[in-house]
């Protein structure tokens, strides 16, 4: 009896730690400056916002803002973001991408800090995928384990 109790809470503890951490965000982008920095290199200054859902049950919006270079077909997002949800707890983060695909692509979302249920996300690396209906509107999806 023993022994099966200590199998289910080492089951128990390992789904705990294996879970994933998940938002889903659909937004627009609100702002946008673009200038030539070189023959075939551009910086666009960028602001999105978006609203979300978590896999908590949480809900929110959240606001980025930073550049986005592209040389030739190759670019290069690096943002940084604020997000709060319904408990007007928030978080922190940057968000890093660089691809040959503009319309759709994978990067990495780095949380910088934050209050509330997001403390415990500071210094966490996550993935994450987007994908641009026109030059505005995108679907967004992080994934942290």
């Amino acid at each position: 009896m023993k022994k099966i109790i200590l199998i289910l809470i080492a089951l128990l503890a390992n789904n705990a730690v294996s879970q994933e951490y998940v938002i889903i965000s659909n937004g627009k982008r609100t702002y946008s400056f673009k200038m030539n920095i070189a023959i075939d290199k551009t910086r666009t200054i960028l602001k999105n916002e978006s609203t979300f859902t978590d896999s908590d049950g949480d809900y929110g919006i959240s606001t980025c803002i930073g550049t986005l270079e592209r040389l030739n077909k190759q670019v290069e997002y690096n943002l940084k973001c604020e997000g709060i949800n319904q408990n007007n707890e928030k978080y922190w983060a940057t968000l890093y991408r660089k691809s040959n695909e503009n319309q759709a692509g994978i990067g990495s979302y780095q949380f910088t800090g934050g209050t509330g249920k997001y403390k415990a996300f500071k210094g966490k690396s996550c993935s994450y995928a987007i994908r641009y209906f026109s030059d505005e509107i995108f679907f967004f999806r992080l994934m942290c384990k």
